[in-house]
């Protein structure tokens, strides 16, 4: 399973079936915070005591920004390369 970014069938993640459509979109926004709490958490730990937080978050969000665009730069050099042209 490693690298895998699909789990195989039966491992994925699933919500009971009875949940109504508010009740998903809770468990959806309840994640959401759960990771906001996460990244803010870490971004604490390395600002420091004192530190600034929300610096950290924009120096964050930056390196984010950099590495999306790298990252399509890389896929659209390769699509180049492999002779892919405006999605064709």
């Amino acid at each position: 399973m490693t690298n895998q970014l699909i789990p195989p069938p039966g491992m994925e993640p699933s919500l009971p079936e009875h949940l109504t459509p508010d009740q998903r979109l809770a468990v959806w926004v309840d994640l959401l915070e759960t990771g906001e709490a996460l990244l803010l958490a870490g971004l604490r730990l390395k600002a420091g005591p004192g530190g600034d937080i929300r610096e950290a978050y924009r120096r964050w969000w930056a390196q984010q920004g950099e590495d999306h665009d790298r990252a399509l730069r890389r896929m659209a050099e390769n699509l180049y390369r492999r002779g892919l042209f405006h999605g064709r």
